[in-house]
């Protein structure tokens, strides 16, 4: 008994450590890039002990091959990161997907070879112009910081004027009687 038993221990304490999970991509996708400049492919990419290799698959259109193309991590974070170039190309797409290793072996891949990502190429960036309703008013140019510190204020400012106004703690009211007007603009 004791022999089978020391036979079996140094698999338990191997089966203990062994990882089997496998890194998790996090990607936002960019769905358009200008035809002619470097595209710039960026994941964030974890493990529960280390990514030990990141790999961009890619290719221009509907090509048979994609190329390979190593992700370099960005020190100090979870980012990883792959460039092309597109000057060489007449390509209006770029196929690609992502595929993250640790070192036990364990794989993950975001987008598929026969089913993979796409990057439209165009031939100049879209712009997207947006004007406020005519019945808005123009903003104030606070930041969003000043913003909240305001609102925070007023809030403090409010209570003051409720502390004046009196009331009891009995729950009655008192007859001085304070109108607040607050103004809140929409963030823009």
């Amino acid at each position: 008994v004791y022999i089978s038993l020391f036979a079996v221990l140094p698999n338990i304490a191997l089966a203990q450590g062994v990882d089997v999970d496998p890194p998790v991509i996090e990607l936002q996708a960019v769905e358009e890039g200008v035809r002619g400049e470097t595209q710039v492919f960026t994941a964030t990419l974890t493990d529960n002990n280390i990514v030990s290799s990141a790999t961009l698959y890619y290719r221009f259109g509907s090509q048979a091959r994609y190329s390979a193309t190593p992700m370099s991590v960005i020190q100090g974070t979870d980012i990883y990161t792959a460039s092309i170039d597109t000057g060489e190309t007449s390509s209006g797409v770029i196929q690609y997907y992502l595929e993250a290793k640790d070192p036990s072996g364990n794989r993950t891949v975001q987008g598929f070879a026969f089913d993979p990502l796409e990057r439209v190429l165009v031939d100049t960036p879209t712009v997207v112009a947006t004007t406020p309703p005519a019945d808005t008013a123009p903003s104030s140019g606070l930041s969003t910081n000043k913003s909240v510190i305001y609102g925070v204020l007023g809030l403090v400012a409010l209570g003051a004027l409720a502390g004046l106004a009196g009331g009891s703690s009995e729950g009655g009211s008192n007859a001085d009687e304070v109108d607040v007007v607050i103004r809140v603009d929409r963030f823009q």
